[in-house]
C-alpha cells in the first residue's frame, strides 16, 4: 500500500497508514504558505487535494505558522482547494521533485480572479468613445478617472494601441487609444467592476471599483505583437515566423500532431476559441508540427478536417509570458469521414427542445398542483390574418417528499475531452453538486465517470459527508474518448452493492457523444441489470450524440430521456430528474384546444407530434415536475375576422391523472379574441421569450429539410435550408444572440460545413 507523507513545518510528523514497500515513482515534496489578507499567518485552514485519476482524497490543515509541507509518493495529477478556493492548486507529482508556494486566502478576490465571464456575442453593448480625455480629466462624485499605462519590461511606452473597459452589469464598452506617453485615460461610473481588453485581447486584466470616486492609474505590461494575422473566409490566418516569442497577452502553441502513429504532415489545424466565433487555421509542417500565437485567458478547442474537438487549449488562467507544447491525436471520426454516417437521416435527427431554451415564469398554482395561463399576443382588427395563443404551464414550487424510500442513486458521467466545450464540464459540476446538496443524509449515492476507460469516483454510501463528495466533484476533469458500455455496467454495480426492498434505485447516465462499443451490445447488457429493478434515465447534451441509443435505454429502463441541448440546460434537466423521483406526479397530461371555424389551427410551437380533427387540437405534456413553467405557443389563421369574433372563444383544457390519489384532475379555461377599432395591420406582439421559441422551431424546421433533401439525394437544398435558417436566426437577433441559441447556430454551421465538405468530396 502506498502513502502520502504529511508533516508540520513546525517539527512534529503525521504519518498515515504505511507499508514498507519499493516505491513506484520518486516522492515530491510540496511546502505550501497561506496568509490572511492582512498578510497574518492563516492558520488550522482546511486543504483538501484529490488526485484527478483514482479520486483519492486527502484532507490536511495549515499549522500555527500558515504552513503544511506535503510529500507525495503516488498519484499523477493532484488538485488541491484551500477552503472555500476550489481547485487553486494543481500538481503532476509523476516525476518527483519538490515545489512551493505562497498564497492569500481571499476566497472573494479569487472567485473575482476565476469568475465565468458571459459570452460578448449574447449582450448587445452601448460603445462609449473616450479617446479625447486627456490626464487633465477631474472626477466627479460618482465617476472615477482612471489612467491605464502601457509599458514593456523595459519601461517604453507604446502609443496608438487600442484599450477598452467592459462592464457587462450595464453592457457598456469604453473605448480609447494610448497617447505618446502609453496613457489611456477614462472616465467610468463608481461601484462597477471592468474587464480590460488590450489590442483586440479581451480581459487581460479587470479592476473593480469602489464607491469612491477618485484619480487613480494602472501600469499594465504590453509587449507589441511580432508576427502577423489576417482574415482568410471564416478563418484567422496567422505568419508566425521562427523564433516569435510569446507576449504578455499571447501565448505560443506548439501543437505536435500524430495519425495513424505517425507525423501529420501537411494537415489543416483549426483552433476555435470557445465563446468566440474565431478560428485560427494552419497547415502542419514536415515534422507533423504547427505553431499558433493564441491570446490568453480563453479556452480553445482543436479541431482537424476528420475530427472535432480532438483536444483542449486551456489559457484561461494564463498570467505573464506562456509557452505551451502539447502533443495531439488526430483520430478520423468514422463519421466525419464518411459524411454519409455524420449527417442524421429522418429517423435519426434529434430535434432541439424548445423548453431548453425558453424561460418564461408564470404565476405559481393556489388550487391545483398545476395550472395553467392564456394571452393573446395580439389585439384583433378586419385587416387580422393570424393570432398568436401563448399558453403558460405551471406547476407548484414547495412539495412534500411523497415517497419515504431512501433514493439509491449512480450518476454515470461522461468527462471526455468533448465535455470541455461550451463550458459542459463546469456546467456538469455545479448541476451535480446542486443535485447532491438536495438529497437526504440517508440517501445512497455513487459517481462513475469514463472516458476512453471508466472509473468509480465516489463508491457506493450513505451520503454521510456531503462535503467529501462536493470536494470530489469539483475535480472531475475532461479528456478522453467516450466509452459508454464501461461507465454504464459501473454504474449498475454501485447502485446494485446498495439496493434494498424499499429503496428507489436509479442509474443516471449523461453523455454528449457517442459509445465505442455497438447499441446493441450496450443495451443488452443494461437491460440485464434493469431486469433485476434498477432503472435508468438518460441525458443527451448538445446534438452530437446517439439520441436512439440513450432513448432505447430509457424506455427499457423505466426512467426519462432528458435532452440538455446546451450545457445551460444541464442544470434543468438534473433537477427535473430529481424531482420525477421525488416527488413523482402525472407523467403524461394532455393539453386540448378547441377553436372554430373564424379562428382556424395552424401551428403549435413548444410541443411535439400534436393531433389535430376539425376544431380540436390535443397534445400529450409528456412530464410534469415541481417548478415547472413552460411556455407553449400556438399560431392560428383568422378568416374574414369581423367584430363578432370576440364571441368566439378559444377553450383549453389541461387533463391528468394524479398518481398518488390516482385521481383525474381536469381544468378548463376560455379565453376571448379582443377587438381594435385601429385600422391598417396589426403585428403580432413578439417578446424575447417568443423570438426564442420561434428560432428554435426555424432550427428544427431547417434540420428536418436537411433530413429529408439529404435522403432523397439533393445535398444542395439540405445546404441551402441551414444557410437560409442561419441568416433567420441572425434577422430574428441582429444586435446579440441569446447564450442559450449559440450552441444551434454552432451546430447548423457545422451541418454546413460538413455538406461543404461532401461536395469538395464528390469533386475530387
Amino acid at each position: 500500500m502506498q502513502a502520502l507523507f504529511y508533516s508540520l513545518i513546525t517539527g512534529a510528523f503525521l504519518l498515515l497508514p504505511f507499508v514498507n514497500i519499493a516505491q513506484d515513482q520518486p516522492e515530491f515534496s510540496y511546502e505550501l504558505r497561506l496568509t490572511n489578507t492582512k498578510g497574518q499567518p492563516d492558520s488550522g485552514r482546511e486543504v483538501v487535494f484529490v488526485e484527478t485519476e483514482t479520486f483519492e482524497r486527502l484532507v490536511f490543515k495549515t499549522n500555527s505558522s500558515g504552513e503544511l509541507s506535503l510529500t507525495f509518493d503516488h498519484g499523477k495529477i493532484w488538485l488541491g482547494s484551500v477552503g472555500e478556493m476550489r481547485n487553486c492548486i494543481e500538481i503532476d507529482v509523476s516525476y518527483g521533485g519538490r515545489g512551493n508556494r505562497t498564497m492569500t486566502y481571499d476566497p472573494v478576490a479569487w472567485e473575482r480572479e476565476n469568475q465565468k465571464l458571459p459570452d460578448r456575442r449574447t449582450i448587445s453593448f452601448t460603445e462609449v468613445d473616450q479617446t479625447r480625455l486627456t490626464s487633465a480629466e477631474k472626477p466627479t462624485t460618482t465617476e472615477t478617472v482612471l489612467t491605464l499605462v502601457l509599458q514593456d519590461q523595459q519601461r517604453k511606452s507604446y502609443s496608438k494601441v487600442e484599450v477598452a473597459l467592459v462592464c457587462f452589469e450595464t453592457a457598456t464598452k469604453y473605448i480609447s487609444k494610448t497617447d505618446g506617453a502609453g496613457k489611456a485615460v477614462f472616465k467610468l461610473p463608481i461601484n462597477q467592476n471592468y474587464e480590460i481588453d488590450v489590442d483586440g485581447v479581451e480581459s487581460l486584466k479587470y479592476v473593480d471599483l469602489g464607491s469612491r470616486a477618485m484619480k487613480q492609474s494602472m501600469h499594465i505590461m504590453y509587449q507589441p505583437r511580432t508576427f502577423t494575422e489576417k482574415k482568410d473566409d471564416r478563418f484567422i490566418v496567422q505568419n508566425v515566423p521562427e523564433g516569435t516569442k510569446p507576449s504578455s497577452s499571447h501565448a505560443r502553441v506548439k501543437l505536435k500532431v500524430r495519425k495513424d502513429y505517425n507525423k501529420a504532415i501537411d494537415e489543416d489545424v483549426y483552433v476555435r476559441m470557445l465563446k468566440s466565433n474565431k478560428v485560427y487555421k494552419a497547415k502542419t509542417n514536415d515534422q507533423g508540427e504547427v505553431t499558433f500565437m493564441l491570446p490568453i485567458r480563453a479556452q480553445y478547442a482543436v479541431d482537424f478536417k476528420y475530427q472535432r474537438s480532438a483536444d483542449f487549449i486551456d489559457l484561461s488562467k494564463v498570467k505573464g509570458i506562456a509557452f505551451q507544447n502539447m502533443g495531439v491525436n488526430y483520430i478520423v471520426d468514422p463519421r466525419l469521414a464518411n459524411i454519409e454516417e455524420f449527417i442524421p437521416g429522418v429517423d435519426e435527427l434529434v430535434e432541439y427542445d424548445m423548453h431548453s431554451f425558453v424561460h418564461a415564469q408564470f404565476p405559481e398554482p393556489t388550487v391545483n398542483d398545476v395550472d395553467f395561463q392564456l394571452k393573446w399576443g395580439n389585439k384583433f382588427n378586419e385587416n387580422s390574418k393570424e393570432a398568436l395563443l401563448e399558453v403558460g404551464m405551471r406547476v407548484k414550487s414547495k412539495m412534500n417528499r411523497k415517497s419515504p424510500d431512501p433514493l439509491n442513486v449512480c450518476f454515470v458521467i461522461d468527462k471526455s475531452g468533448s465535455m470541455s466545450g461550451e463550458d459542459r464540464i463546469g456546467q456538469l459540476k455545479e448541476s451535480l453538486i446542486k443535485f447532491v446538496e438536495q438529497l437526504h443524509t440517508d440517501d445512497m449515492v455513487s459517481i462513475v465517470v469514463f472516458d476512453g476507460d471508466s472509473r468509480v469516483a465516489v463508491p457506493a454510501s450513505k451520503l454521510r459527508n456531503k462535503k467529501a463528495v462536493i470536494d470530489i466533484i469539483h475535480a472531475i476533469q475532461a479528456g478522453g474518448g467516450t466509452n459508454i458500455y464501461s461507465g454504464m455496467v459501473k454504474g449498475f454495480e454501485e447502485v446494485k452493492k446498495l439496493k434494498t426492498a424499499n429503496s428507489i434505485d436509479r442509474v443516471i447516465l449523461l453523455t454528449d457523444g457517442y459509445g465505442s462499443t455497438p447499441p446493441e451490445e450496450i443495451i443488452a447488457e443494461a437491460k440485464k441489470h434493469i431486469a433485476s429493478g434498477v432503472e435508468l434515465s438518460c441525458v443527451g447534451v448538445g446534438i452530437g450524440y446517439n439520441q436512439e441509443l440513450l432513448s432505447l435505454l430509457a424506455s427499457a429502463g423505466g426512467g426519462l430521456l432528458h435532452l440538455a441541448s446546451t450545457s445551460e440546460g444541464i442544470e434543468e434537466v438534473f433537477q427535473r430528474e430529481l424531482e420525477s423521483i421525488l416527488y413523482p406526479m402525472a407523467k403524461e397530461a394532455t393539453l386540448t384546444v378547441r377553436y372554430n371555424d373564424k379562428i382556424v389551427y395552424r401551428q403549435l410551437y413548444g410541443y411535439a407530434n400534436e393531433k389535430v380533427t376539425p376544431g380540436k387540437m390535443n397534445v400529450q405534456i409528456p412530464h410534469l415536475f415541481p417548478g415547472l413553467s413552460q411556455m407553449a405557443l400556438i399560431k392560428f389563421d383568422l378568416i374574414n375576422p369581423t367584430k363578432a369574433i370576440i364571441n368566439e372563444k378559444v377553450v383549453v383544457t389541461l387533463e391528468y391523472t394524479d398518481p398518488v390519489t390516482n385521481k383525474a384532475v381536469k381544468i378548463e379555461k376560455k379565453i376571448s379574441p379582443e377587438w381594435t377599432d385601429a385600422t391598417g395591420e396589426l403585428d403580432m406582439a413578439i417578446d424575447m421569450e417568443h423570438k426564442k421559441v420561434l428560432a428554435v422551431a426555424i432550427a428544427n424546421q431547417s434540420l428536418k429539410q436537411m433530413s429529408n433533401s439529404f435522403e432523397s439525394g439533393n445535398n444542395d437544398a439540405a445546404k441551402v435550408a441551414l444557410e437560409s435558417a442561419i441568416s433567420q436566426l441572425q434577422n430574428l437577433f441582429p444586435d446579440a444572440t441569446p447564450s442559450e441559441l449559440l450552441a444551434v447556430v454552432d451546430q447548423l454551421q457545422v451541418y454546413v460545413d460538413a455538406f461543404q465538405l461532401l461536395k469538395e468530396q464528390s469533386n475530387y
